[in-house]
């Protein structure tokens, strides 16, 4: 049997949780994690067999192999299609942030990142920066700040036994 030759209600029932399951993914994630969740909250395997449950009801039936594997073929068709949308969108939001004016609550927090890193407020240039080159920016900075506390730790240690033994 294959995923059309389904009854409506199975069939309707499938696709709805495929789509709840594609909802809150990213395009970071990979298709076996997904399906895998997605398997593992629909499918029981009782007395040997594979089931496909649906929750609310508990109404169950019988899945073999053939039809286990073009329900993952669907399944992939409409997680490839989801990613291929999340990756437009983000290149959609990266050309818009790369046009429009940083925002004054992202030119402070970099301003007080930057007073963080270098001591003083005064080298940060003012000038109109996009909310792209803003985000870099702020990225940049905390990974230095990080960096700085990494190392710090060690290095005020030592300073601070130093200091006892004077």
């Amino acid at each position: 049997m294959l995923y059309v030759d389904l009854e409506q209600k199975w069939k309707l029932s499938i696709s709805g949780s495929i789509t709840t399951a594609l909802k809150g993914i990213s395009e970071d994630e990979v298709f076996d994690s997904v399906f895998d969740y997605w398997f593992k909250d629909k499918f029981e395997e009782v007395e040997g067999k594979l089931q496909y449950v649906k929750r609310i009801t508990n109404e169950r039936f019988g899945v073999d192999d053939e039809l286990l594997d073009d329900i993952k073929k669907v399944f992939e068709e409409r997680y490839v299609k989801k990613i291929v949308k999340l990756k437009g969108n983000a290149v959609e939001r990266v050309k818009k942030q790369k046009t429009e004016p940083a925002t004054d609550k992202q030119l402070k927090y970099a301003k007080k990142l930057y007073k963080k890193a270098h001591g003083k407020a005064n080298g940060f240039d003012d000038r109109e920066y996009s909310k792209h080159e803003m985000v870099v920016m702020i990225g940049e900075l905390v990974e230095r700040l990080d960096n700085m506390e990494k190392e710090d730790p060690g290095e005020g240690s030592v300073l601070e036994l130093s200091d006892f033994r004077k």
